[in-house]
């Protein structure tokens, strides 16, 4: 993706989905963005900052559509830019003549992330915040819209920073005693600009695992539902999502392939997965299946080991409750609606209590998220402290380590000063780089071209 060079010229693009709906938004931005829609509008006289503007668009003296003018005046806006927002009818061939029309005036069609980056050129938010902007559009789970929030308004810009501020003042201390040499005034000693480094690398370390658990959790924690077939994998798998997405069936083994779908409990993102019935194979592509269902259990960080109060544990269990037994696991005992009688003995051969369960009458789903979520907040007790964080970020991050690893050796070895202030300079180069500003020009092409037109 090759973006613009110019900085003064104007663009556009429609900021809501393209389908049709009952409101429309289409963004015009740069200097000529007034004059433009000015032009076209039968009130143009009546657009003026921020108070919303209602009259009908105009082409060659023809309606096109009512809608509603919001004018935005630079420096106040989103971008920096003069902003301008036409509020249509969703129809999208208004919008699709809406935006012919502008491009007829001169305006070109913006590029993938272009608002965004417009704000982070002007000064209006820094790398960090911008790409939270993305992170809130793709947000799955509650816990990941509040982080790229706080993300968005500095959280992750305030934690750089302040590591970036205490190696600024330990190479100010270091290079002024370069420049009292002669006269043998230490403005800070070996020992402490050592232990000042030490710190530093704490915080860094500490930053990066906050990373690693919201870059984790972003992505979803894998939850594989196994059993022997025909317990009712696919039916606690269709109950969890509320939809009937896997076939049910009373024949053992209909879910011969893995099924994976997201679902939200307690806020928290879930990839939940439907694997095939562990058993004795009836052809080829059981067997396939089977294999994978091992594979999955070996991955997932949760297991939900289905058992069956009909039955009691029987020797179609035992491969299954072998495969769990080092996992993190929940046992359930489904079909308590049929009889309650074998649940006494099941929990008498599990490591843990089960949790008795009716993927049909639903009774035991409130015990078994609630379950869920107290397993996940005490493995990941400060996740709501985490942020989410891509491989760029975690990346320098790590870089920034090494680095702060370099320097402390540096320090020991009594270098000159001038040796130590460098190794410093690069650690306070990789955080203004995450931050952006000196991020290299491609660095910048490659995060703007993930997000959506229109933002």
């Amino acid at each position: 993706m090759v973006y613009s060079s110019f900085t003064d010229d104007t663009f556009c693009a429609p900021a809501t989905a393209p389908v049709d709906s009952s409101i429309a938004v289409i963004r015009v931005n740069g200097p000529a963005a007034l004059e433009t829609v000015r032009s076209f509008f039968s009130r143009p006289e009546k657009i003026i900052p921020r108070e919303a503007c209602h009259g009908t668009v105009l082409d060659e003296g023809k309606p096109v559509d009512d809608v509603i003018i919001l004018y935005f005046k630079s420096p106040a806006t989103y971008t920096g830019d003069d902003l301008v927002e036409i509020h249509c009818h969703g129809n999208q061939f208004i919008v699709h003549r809406l935006i012919k029309m502008l491009m007829n005036r001169g305006v070109r069609i913006a590029e993938p992330g272009e608002f965004t980056r417009r704000a982070f050129i002007n000064g209006k938010m820094d790398l960090t915040e911008a790409e939270a902007v993305n992170h809130i559009i793709t947000a799955r789970s509650d816990w990941e819209v509040e982080t790229s929030l706080k993300q968005m308004h500095g959280s992750l810009r305030q934690a750089v920073n302040e590591i970036r501020d205490r190696l600024i003042t330990l190479k100010a201390d270091i290079e002024s005693g370069i420049d009292f040499i002669e006269e043998d005034i230490e403005f800070i000693s070996s020992s402490e600009a050592l232990d000042s480094i030490n710190k530093i690398s704490a915080a860094i370390k500490d930053m990066i695992t906050r990373c690693r658990t919201g870059q984790k959790l972003s992505r979803g924690i894998d939850l594989a539902i196994v059993g022997k077939p025909n317990v009712g994998k696919s039916s606690i798998l269709n109950l969890l999502l509320n939809q009937e997405r896997a076939i049910v069936s009373d024949i053992p083994g209909t879910t011969r392939d893995m099924i994976k779908e997201t679902v939200q409990i307690k806020g928290i993102h879930l990839n939940i997965i439907d694997t095939a019935g562990i058993g004795i194979p009836s052809d080829e592509i059981e067997r396939i299946g089977i294999e994978l269902t091992g594979k999955k259990i070996e991955e997932a960080s949760l297991v939900l080991c289905v058992l069956d109060a009909t039955t009691g544990i029987t020797e179609q269990d035992r491969p299954v409750l072998e495969k769990v037994q080092s996992k993190s696991v929940f046992y359930l005992i489904n079909k308590i609606d049929l009889t309650r009688d074998a649940i006494e003995s099941i929990d008498k051969n599990l490591p843990r209590e089960a949790i008795p369960f009716s993927a049909r009458t639903a009774e035991g789903i409130g015990i078994l998220e609630t379950e869920i979520s107290d397993f996940l907040r005490n493995a990941f007790v400060d996740y709501r402290n985490s942020f989410i964080a891509d491989v760029r970020v975690i990346t320098l991050l790590e870089k920034a380590l090494g680095s702060a690893t370099e320097a402390a050796l540096v320090i020991e070895k009594n270098e000159p000063p001038e040796i130590i202030a460098f190794e410093i300079q690069a650690l306070i180069d990789y955080f203004s780089e995450i931050t952006g500003e000196i991020t290299p020009e491609d660095v910048l092409n490659s995060i703007f071209s993930r997000f959506c037109i229109g933002k």
